[in-house]
């Protein structure tokens, strides 16, 4: 079981990114991650579904039929659980501690998998993205967000590998990689019609109000709840991850991708109704 999200921990980032939630944005991106994705009757899976902040909002803002939340950490199984309960949400709600590796599900068994800010966790993205294929139904959607590396040169190299040192002082461990290796497992994995949307700037901003927040006169609360060496470590992962952000040193981004019909590879579109459209090409990282 995973050991990274101490109460400490997860007490800071709840105060810095909403309740249920262990990743930046929050409820606010969720808003512009699912814009144009449609989710009624769906059965959707919340890979990496942490505290379920992001499982109750798939079913109780944003309709989907039922969803079925995972975890490695199985103490955050149980508080999603108690947040499902308490939210009135629990009978559309299914949470499970998993191992890592093979997901424990049959083939087509939903409609989309939702990944928000999980797979950076993930050391082989290939073998991640291939159960995702597999677990999806025909016509199925992925949704996911992560953070993806940006540019590096010497300076900003070193920025970087400062940003990744604080957060691991933070207890915190992450794999982060080019952005082309994400579009290179969807491919590998048989998903198509690709689309990659830059959140970089906005993530930039709440990166930047993150920093004022901590360094201002209403972190007390959260000083007191982590003590002073997790804070102070809280202050410096927050600062380099904005300017990193800012440097184009790290970049986040919103991508989309589906799973064929059955039969549909001759190049024709095969998405789900209600699936965003592909306002641009996938880029290339």
């Amino acid at each position: 079981m995973s050991t990274q999200y101490t109460d400490r921990v997860i007490h800071g980032m709840e105060a810095l990114y909403g309740k249920g939630f262990l990743s930046p944005g929050g409820a606010g991106e969720m808003s512009v991650l699912l814009e144009d994705v449609t989710l009624s009757g769906c059965h959707v899976l919340d890979l990496g579904c942490g505290l379920g902040g992001a499982s109750l909002l798939l079913a109780g803002t944003f309709g989907a039929r039922c969803v079925t939340g995972i975890d490695i950490d199985a103490a955050l199984v149980c508080r999603a659980r108690a947040a499902a309960e308490a939210a009135g949400l629990a009978d559309m709600m299914v949470f499970r501690a998993v191992e890592a590796g093979i997901l424990p599900f049959d083939e087509a068994t939903f409609d989309v998998v939702f990944a928000k800010d999980v797979v950076c966790h993930i050391a082989d993205k290939s073998a991640l993205f291939a159960e995702v294929a597999r677990v999806l139904a025909p016509g199925g959607r992925l949704v996911c967000a992560d953070f993806v590396d940006g540019e590096k040169g010497d300076d900003l190299g070193r920025l970087y590998d400062d940003w990744i040192d604080s957060m691991r002082a933070y207890g915190l461990s992450f794999h982060f990689e080019k952005l082309a290796a994400y579009t290179g497992a969807f491919a590998a994995a048989g998903l198509e019609d690709v689309c990659v949307r830059d959140h970089s700037r906005l993530s930039e901003e709440s990166a930047g109000r993150e920093v004022a927040f901590v360094t201002g006169s209403e972190a007390g609360p959260l000083r007191e709840a982590l003590g002073e060496d997790r804070f102070r470590a809280r202050i410096r992962a927050t600062k380099l991850r904005f300017e990193a952000l800012a440097a184009g040193a790290l970049r986040h981004v919103h991508m989309f991708a589906s799973l064929p019909l059955a039969g549909a590879r001759d190049g024709r579109s095969a998405v789900m109704p209600g699936s965003p459209p592909p306002r641009q090409p996938a880029e290339s990282g």
